[in-house]
């Protein structure tokens, strides 16, 4: 009975360990808005694309459950980010410093039509030159840095090295004590 008990919790837990989580993929409508957000454009034999951030940040944001995408709405985002393309295109702008004023706005346009579709809102700081992508106002993509790197840190050099000197002067009383540098 034993055995019979014992081989069936080992079966058991073989199946669930056997069962394995998957991640909910893109349907077709997320997946033609991550395709189009992945083209690129060739201006001057160069290849411009948004920044790899940028679309993981976006397929994350369209792998959750919560987010869905008609048919329709799909299309109308396709629409205004080829809109997009066209204008950089036109203006055979490698960066966004080099196109105009009127070309940034007309850019901007097409980015906040296109975020409406789906219901999100996009922020600029203009002073920083970020955009960013919210959703109820949560955020949900940004193009501000992830890491910031304001300068050297010495903080942990600072204690390694106190860590350090208590730990010699242990060492130090250790070998009095024990009279080590009596001759």
């Amino acid at each position: 009975m034993k055995k019979t008990i014992t081989a069936v919790i080992c079966v058991v837990l073989v199946t669930a360990i056997c069962i394995t989580a998957s991640a909910a993929g893109l349907d077709a409508n997320k997946q033609k808005v991550m395709d189009i957000l992945k083209s690129s454009s060739k201006i001057d034999g160069k290849t411009i694309s948004l920044p790899v951030d940028l679309l993981n940040q976006a397929e994350n944001y369209l792998r959750r459950d919560d987010v869905t995408i008609t048919a329709e709405q799909a299309d109308a985002v396709v629409g205004y980010v080829k809109e997009a393309h066209k204008i950089i295109e036109d203006a055979g702008a490698l960066k966004v410093e080099s196109l105009s004023s009127t070309e940034i706005a007309n850019l901007l346009d097409k980015i906040r039509k296109a975020a409406a579709v789906v219901g999100l809102t996009v922020e600029t700081d203009s002073a920083r030159n970020i955009i960013s992508i919210l959703a109820d106002g949560v955020l949900v993509a940004s193009d501000e840095p992830a890491l910031k790197v304001t300068g050297p840190d010495t903080t942990s050099l600072v204690v390694f090295a106190g860590i350090g000197l208590v730990l010699l002067a242990g060492c130090f009383v250790a070998a009095r004590k024990a009279k080590l540098f009596e001759r």
